[in-house]
Parts: C-alpha cells; sequence; structure tokens
C-alpha cells in the first residue's frame, strides 16, 4: 500500500531528543486511519543519534514504512531537498527532530484537506518549549508576534503570514504536488519562509485550524535565535534575499515592501549605520501606511 502521508525528518545531533520525538510520531501514526512512511535522513551528526534511530527503525519496522539515510553534513536546506524526493506520500509532514508531534494531530490536519481539496496546506499551532522542556508559552503563534484570530480569517491570513511571520515547528501539512513549484534554495539559511511566500502564490491555498499541533522547542542551538552579531546578521540577510526573490509576484508585493525594509532596518542596527536603520523603518512605516495597516 503506498503511503498517503509522508513524514520527512532531518536529524542532526539531537539524540537527547530523538527517543521522545520518534514515539510521538508512532502514537501518531497509530491514532490515524491513512497509510504512512517515516523518512529520515541524518546529516552527519556526530551524537549517537543514527544508533538510536537504527534500533527505533528495526522495532517499528513491521508497523509502517520506515526509511533512513546517513550522509555527509550539507546542510538543512539540501537534506529538506532529499526528503521530499524520497518521499511516496501525497501529503508530507516535515518534522525537525528536536521537537514533538502532538499524536493526533495530522489526522486532524488531513481531516482539512478532505473538507477543502483545493487546499496546498494546513496549520496549526504549536507550544513553546525549552532545552528542558519547559513551557515558555502556549502559542507559538502569539510569541513569534502573529494573531490566531487573523489567521481564521482568510482574508487576513495572507497579510498576517507574510508580515508577522509566526510559522514555527512541524505545525502544518502539505501537499506534496506543492514542489513542482519550488525546491529548498540550499544557500539560504532559513526555508519555511520561503516555502510559505511560495504557498500564498495561490489564492486559498494555505488554511489555519486553531489545534496545537506540536511542541516547538528553542534552544541555544537553534540557526534562528542566535545572539551572536555576525550570525544574525547573515541570517537576516538570507531572510532579505527570500524577500527580494518573491518581490517580484505582484499579489504578494505590497505586503512585503514594509517587511523588505523593516528587515533592513535590522541589518543596519547591527551593523551601527543608525541613520539608515531609521530610514529604512521611515520607508517601512510608509508602506505599512499605504497598505492601509
Amino acid at each position: 500500500m503506498c503511503a498517503i502521508i509522508s513524514y520527512l525528518i532531518p536529524s542532526y545531533n539531537h539524540a537527547r531528543y530523538l527517543p521522545e520525538f520518534l514515539d510521538n510520531i508512532r502514537s501518531d501514526i497509530e491514532q490515524m486511519d491513512l497509510s504512512a512512511e517515516v523518512i529520515l535522513l541524518d546529516d552527519g551528526s556526530t551524537d549517537n543519534s543514527v544508533s538510536i534511530i537504527e534500533s527505533w527503525a528495526e522495532e517499528n519496522k513491521n508497523k509502517f514504512k520506515i526509511v533512513y539515510k546517513t550522509q555527509e553534513n550539507k546542510g538543512i536546506t539540501a537534506v529538506l531537498n532529499s526528503l521530499v524526493d524520497m518521499a511516496e506520500g501525497e501529503y508530507l509532514r516535515l518534522c525537525a527532530s528536536d521537537d514533538v508531534i502532538v499524536p493526533g494531530s495530522t489526522q486532524m490536519l488531513y481531516q482539512q484537506f478532505k473538507e477543502y481539496p483545493e487546499l496546498s496546506c494546513v496549520l496549526g499551532d504549536a507550544i513553546v518549549i525549552d532545552e528542558n522542556s519547559n513551557i515558555l508559552h502556549e502559542s507559538s503563534i502569539a510569541y513569534h508576534g502573529g494573531k490566531r484570530e487573523r489567521l481564521q480569517k482568510p482574508e487576513q491570513l495572507v497579510k498576517e503570514l507574510i508580515q508577522n511571520w509566526c510559522v514555527a515547528g512541524p505545525s502544518h501539512l502539505i501537499k506534496k504536488n506543492h514542489y513542482q513549484h519550488i525546491r529548498y534554495d540550499e544557500s539560504a539559511r532559513i526555508d519555511d519562509y520561503d516555502l510559505f511566500l511560495s504557498l500564498l502564490y495561490f489564492p486559498n491555498s494555505v488554511f489555519y485550524v486553531n489545534i496545537t499541533a506540536c511542541l516547538y522547542r528553542i534552544h541555544t542551538s537553534n540557526t534562528s535565535k542566535t545572539k551572536d552579531p555576525k550570525q544574525r546578521i547573515e541570517n537576516i540577510k538570507s531572510f532579505l534575499t527570500i524577500i527580494n526573490k518573491h518581490l517580484e509576484h505582484d499579489a504578494l508585493k505590497h505586503y512585503l515592501l514594509p517587511v523588505k525594509y523593516k528587515t533592513t532596518a535590522k541589518i543596519y542596527y547591527l551593523e551601527k549605520k543608525y541613520i539608515r536603520c531609521v530610514w529604512s523603518m521611515v520607508l517601512s512605516l510608509f508602506f505599512n501606511l499605504k497598505d492601509g495597516s
């Protein structure tokens, strides 16, 4: 039987979190009435991640399809492209191996596709946790500055996702056929914003359902949360490159312009170019006002 759901799991030095993560994947599958496969690609871990994965795969090999491979370190976006290529499922759930899937959430996300077949992606919320699984916030969306009530309104969802980027962790389920339109940019440091902007090219392609789909972990090794100024500048510049790429699309341009100049202001601030920073913020405010925000 061909898989309907593919869990795509990049693994890199998360041995501490893998046992809980993998057991929750199994529980999630057990609560579905859908066929599933689990694809794991370890990107050169130096801890005992591979042995944990091998043991778990052996234990569960007769319950559902499991594919796991190892490779020398190539980076997250290269791993994601490889995982998508290996997937046989019609729907993909991308899962960082330090996060936690809420059992039963994939079935709930999938149900929205049954009700609205035109969708390409269904999105839920997450609980934010730290390295030791302490709860930092009950809503990842709110934690990152978004508003769930806006995401629940189709006429506000596009603007909210673009201007208050708040998607984190394995909180969404996406149709594989969307990847006919996008490959992850392997030079980029941040991958998920690029994916969602490509989804928003198509009207009514993304739907928010108000459930807790996962636990999203923030810790000192999170690439996007680094406090090192040089690393932050490089991350923000990568984010700006993604914005500039999608500015060419007319449907997104008026939402992206305020974000572009706000992002540019952050770079100038970290570079201590304060006059340019202020001017970029003025431009961001101008385009926000022009948009009616």
